[in-house]
């Protein structure tokens, strides 16, 4: 009998399905799906795990948060548990009947490692001569036909590279969170989750928040008309541009203030070619679809159904070079249906396909790319969008480049000069395919040199310099990208872990007061915890462990000799650390005075986890107010004229948030909860 491991049962579903031709039979063990057929003259059996079926963990002795020493987990050594049991049993019960045992994993760090895991844990021997890999880029019936007729074994460097990962992801991440949140008298529920990789990611939000905060804008004004020729109208600016002299912008204004009519005394015509975009890697992917609203979390989730399905390659890649053996005509005449039909023929007629290409080149998984047509009503509206995408970037990557006429004038105003610009697009290219996302001018009237123009309005305009932009959720994935924090495959699960332990808030990202809080504190007595260079050494390393240069001991003596110099700093300002963090976060929790003995309510949260009201005073004082357990309530300064409690918003799943008083027994709760339904339910 031939085992096949896949990573999840949906990818093992997909593999039986294609090497069994559909002919195959079902049985559940449990909750455990195992599918078998007969292949290739013998009977065969398709299993999928549920990602790390191993977790680590540290020794039982040391669970204990106050009863154990922070530092003492730097040199611990972590323990593998059974997480899925019965996935185990059956696994090694199919192992030991098996002749040979295929790993059909995702081909990365992490898949190899989950292939590993389950067959160290079957058979007790990696190396064990039955055990064969599986390698593929996409789940097409062509691709994974042609990855079990092309077997390996399994890369053990990968896979000590995804270890080394994990053990040290599980030791940093323990022994920050435990120090600060014990320094900080945040237990329980409470605590407070410092990583390696977390906190530098955050600090980038912190310190943003704070250059916008520290931004103090520069006023300057602009002398701009509007003028019509043939109908059409267009704007106008002073050569001067933006002018920081405000006498001199009102002196200017006066020159021209009134004015009626303009002259074109100058016209520039220039082309401008604009080459297709580069394929997709995972980071730029990304950003392209968070540009339609889309978390970056859920960005992946979606790819990674449609991996599943077959209907896009690998989602988590760098490269950015269609590799040589990709058959892109091929795949142009699969997607040759619905709205691609016009863009596939005409790319099909040429006699050579020459796509664009990025910096990054690498050999494991290509650029993410359409594998097969797939309409909107077998995807869904949200499904379909990403896959969408996907296949038009892919089209523009293989089209022409777009050329664009851009149009400059000058125009002469009572004596002043002003100038004006508009383009046209001559010739579209991959824009035919793909929208960039970015405005173009609209297009000038046709003018030559001595035209006339109707002006029909001239303003003075007050406006300063704006601040730095918040990072998007695609933008900060680039800027990790850049840093060095994170892989191809966690950067997404960063900022989501950041937003989920409310240091994040999303749209915009920015951070919370106990973001700032914690961040603030570190920069100031542990600043190397905040900055990305230890992190994006770590990284390197473990892109050396994978290519066979390091050895996993060398890396982590390195990273547990970093983290004790970083505990070195966190205890010898233990104290004022805790102070720091608890200053701040209790103002984030103050929501208001309490009605009956005029302290502050706070925000605080039962053992069970249940959020609520209470009076800073308690148990001497006893007012407290229930909350919605669910989505999003934001406190107001007001209090409630009827009982005097603090007023609350509630938001909603549909319709703008609505106040109401947090007394659940006031009068105005009832009338106010009324209101505020007539708009949809509060999301609680």
């Amino acid at each position: 009998m031939k085992l096949i491991i896949c990573e999840k049962d949906n990818a093992a579903k997909r593999i039986a399905s294609i090497l069994s031709d559909d002919d195959m039979t079902v049985e559940k063990v449990g909750r455990v799906p195992v599918y078998r057929f007969m292949w290739e003259g013998e009977e065969t059996c398709v299993m999928g795990l549920r990602g790390h079926i191993i977790e680590l963990d540290f020794p039982k002795g040391m669970s204990s948060w106050e009863g154990t020493d922070p530092r003492s987990l730097i040199d611990a050594r972590p323990v593998k548990n059974v997480s899925e049991h019965s996935i185990a049993t059956k696994l090694k019960e199919l192992s030991g009947e098996a002749s040979s045992i295929l790993v059909a994993t995702d081909f990365d760090r992490e898949g190899e490692l989950i292939g590993s895991e389950a067959v160290e844990m079957a058979l007790g021997d990696l190396e064990d001569k039955r055990v064969f890999r599986a390698r593929f880029s996409s789940l097409t019936p062509d691709e994974v036909r042609s990855s079990f007729n092309k077997l390996t074994r399994l890369d053990l460097a990968l896979a000590n590279a995804a270890e080394t990962r994990q053990v040290i992801d599980l030791v940093w991440g323990a022994t920050l969170t435990r120090f600060i949140s014990l320094a900080s008298g945040r237990l329980g529920h409470a605590f407070l989750s410092v990583g390696r990789v977390q906190s530098p990611t955050l600090a980038l939000l912190v310190d943003r928040e704070k250059d916008i905060r520290a931004f103090e804008p520069v006023p300057y004004w602009r002398v701009e008309a509007r003028f019509e020729r043939d109908g059409i109208t267009f704007d106008g600016t002073h050569l001067d541009g933006d002018i920081h002299d405000k006498v001199r912008a009102a002196l200017l204004f006066s020159r021209v203030k009134g004015a009626s009519e303009g002259m074109v005394t100058s016209v520039t015509k220039r082309n401008r070619t604009e080459k297709p975009p580069v394929p997709f890697n995972t980071t730029q992917f990304i950003r392209a679809a968070n540009s339609s609203g889309y978390s970056a979390a859920r960005i992946m989730s979606i790819a990674e159904d449609l991996y599943t399905r077959g209907f896009i390659s690998y989602p988590r890649t760098d490269n950015t070079v269609y590799p040589k053996g990709l058959d892109l005509r091929k795949t142009l005449e699969t997607l040759s249906q619905g709205p691609y039909r016009v863009h596939c023929e005409q790319l099909l007629s040429r006699e050579t396909l020459v796509p664009s290409r990025g910096e990054k080149e690498t050999t494991d998984h290509p650029p993410i790319y359409p594998t097969t047509f797939a309409s909107k009503d077998e995807l869904g509206p949200e499904r379909f969008k990403i896959y969408d995408l996907v296949v038009r970037r892919f089209l523009a990557t293989l089209n022409d480049p777009a050329r664009i006429e851009i149009t400059s004038l000058k125009i002469d105003v009572l004596g002043e000069p002003f100038s004006s610009s508009g383009s046209v697009l001559t010739y579209p290219g991959w824009r035919s395919v793909y929208d960039p996302g970015e405005k173009d001018e609209p297009p000038l009237p046709v003018l030559s040199m001595g035209d006339g123009l109707n002006v029909s309005d001239v303003s003075l305009s007050d406006k300063e310099t704006k601040p730095p932009k918040r990072f998007s959720q695609g933008s900060l994935i680039q800027e990790m990208e850049r840093l060095g924090l994170g892989t191809k495959s966690t950067r997404h699960e960063i900022i989501q872990k950041l937003i989920q332990r409310r240091f994040v808030e999303d749209n915009p990202t920015r951070p919370t007061l106990s973001g700032e809080a914690l961040i603030g504190s570190l920069e100031k007595h542990a600043k190397h915890i905040t900055e990305p260079v230890m992190t994006s050494r770590l990284e390197q390393d473990m892109e050396r462990i994978a290519g066979g240069e390091l050895a996993q001991s060398s890396v982590l003596m390195e990273s547990r000799e970093m983290l004790h110099s970083i505990m070195d700093v966190l205890e010898e300002h233990k104290a004022v650390i805790g102070s720091d963090i608890n200053g701040a976060l209790r103002s984030q929790d103050i929501v208001g005075k309490c009605p009956r003995c005029g302290n502050d309510l706070l925000v605080v949260r039962s053992m069970r986890g249940k959020r609520y009201v209470r009076c800073s005073k308690y148990p001497n004082c006893s007012r407290s107010y229930p909350l919605p357990q669910k989505g999003k309530v934001s406190f107001t300064s007001e209090q409630c004229p009827n009982c005097k409690s603090p007023m609350m918003m509630l938001y909603r799943r549909r319709g703008a948030p609505f106040a109401t008083c947090m007394n659940m027994e006031c009068p105005s709760r009832k009338q106010k909860d009324e209101a505020g339904a007539t708009g949809g339910a509060p999301d609680v």
